[in-house]
């Protein structure tokens, strides 16, 4: 039995609920023996997934112009370590690890991920669930940030950081659940420019329809403190003495569909706005709207998956050319992916994908195309 049918396995499990199994024996139907089919399962499960991959992309700095191009050999780990939830308590350890070497490239030969999340977590009777998620990451990459084709600007992004954040889940009807959550992140950058803390609250209310609908919808408030980054004039200009603080207000609602019994076909939509404000003069400020949708079919051997996003970000007070009423700055952003895969044996994969991004501005070099393709194999394991 693999991972994901016993995770499957278990949450119907959960869902039945030891009340209603004793309900049900004691009006004499017959129904399995819940306890001694969990005892029977191994407490501890153990994945570890190795890719390998080789691909084309033509816009590594996601530039306006003068592109850089390059062949790139990909290769990644995954490692999951679980407890199965036999009891009040269960464990969760997740590792990535992810590296990209461009053969060609001029400004960076690399990019490079590091995520690392664990999760204890502890039930309250059948209902109440506690947990506390920990997560450190890293990541390298190279991005250009050029104002104009004469002067480039290159910007090299390493960071680092952790977060944690309780959280609390509560199942207060068979088809109805509330959890929220509040999260402390420290981030921190190789030049300092854009250290900082971040606080945020997480509340999502969820529905579920049967096994074949599920919504969730969430409101988030995130606040970003920076140590050193001051506020601007809605001129553009740094204010001397003065510190920049965000504050975000971010509302989400996610339909997942399975469309038949054998949940062969499954979609996912998405909904969002996100309100971005500074403490000055609202140099900083946008809206942003997107909508996202994905589309999966999958069977013993295949699995195909279709996703695509639109958004679009409307600035407050940055606006772009010269005049005396210079249009506001709008960015409009398009996402397009294919991913395939292609089960060989229980351990060996084969896989392809493609990406395509378009970033369309009113300011010129904010605009960038980049298409992204790759070939790979994925070998797993799992125990």
């Amino acid at each position: 039995m693999t991972t994901l049918n016993r995770l499957i396995v278990i949450a119907g499990c959960a869902l039945v609920g030891v009340g209603d199994i004793g309900a049900a024996q004691a009006g004499g139907t017959a129904v399995p023996d819940i306890a001694e089919f969990l005892a029977a399962l191994p407490k501890w499960s153990t994945s570890v997934a190795v890719k390998a991959g080789y691909g084309f992309k033509d816009n590594l700095l996601l530039s306006h112009a003068g592109e850089e191009r390059s062949a790139f050999a990909r290769g990644s780990m995954e490692f999951l370590l679980l407890r199965v939830p036999q009891g009040s308590f269960d464990y969760m350890v997740f590792a990535e690890f992810e590296g990209t070497h461009y053969f060609t490239a001029k400004t960076s030969d690399r990019d490079a991920k590091v995520w690392v999340r664990t999760e204890p977590a502890y039930r309250l009777g059948e209902s109440v669930k506690l947990s506390l998620p920990v997560t450190g990451y890293y990541y390298d990459q190279v991005f250009d940030v050029s104002d104009t084709d004469v002067d480039r600007r290159v910007a090299e992004l390493k960071v680092r950081g952790g977060m944690i954040g309780p959280v609390v889940r509560w199942d207060f009807l068979p088809a109805w659940s509330v959890e929220a959550q509040a999260v402390g992140q420290r981030k921190r950058y190789d030049d300092g420019a854009n250290d900082g803390h971040i606080g945020e609250g997480v509340a999502t209310l969820g529905w579920r329809r049967h096994d074949w609908l599920e919504v969730r919808v969430s409101g988030a408030r995130r606040w970003r403190d920076f140590d050193r980054r001051t506020q601007y004039s809605a001129a553009g200009r740094e204010l001397a003495g003065t510190k920049l603080k965000i504050a975000e207000r971010d509302l989400e609602a996610r339909f997942d569909l399975t469309w038949d019994a054998a949940a062969h076909w499954q979609t996912s939509t998405r909904v969002n706005r996100l309100h971005y404000g500074d403490n000055g003069s609202g140099y900083f400020n946008y809206r942003e709207q997107k909508i996202g949708q994905d589309l999966e079919w999958r069977n013993d051997a295949w699995l195909v998956r279709i996703g695509g996003s639109a958004g679009r970000v409307e600035f407050s007070v940055q606006t772009v050319g010269l005049g005396t009423e210079p249009p506001a700055r709008i960015t409009d952003d398009y996402v397009a992916s294919v991913h395939i895969e292609r089960k060989l044996t229980p351990r060996w994969t084969v896989y392809g994908s493609y990406a395509w991004e378009r970033s369309r501005s009113n300011d010129v070099f904010a605009s960038y195309v980049v298409n992204e393709g790759l070939l790979g194999l994925r070998w797993s394991w799992e125990k």
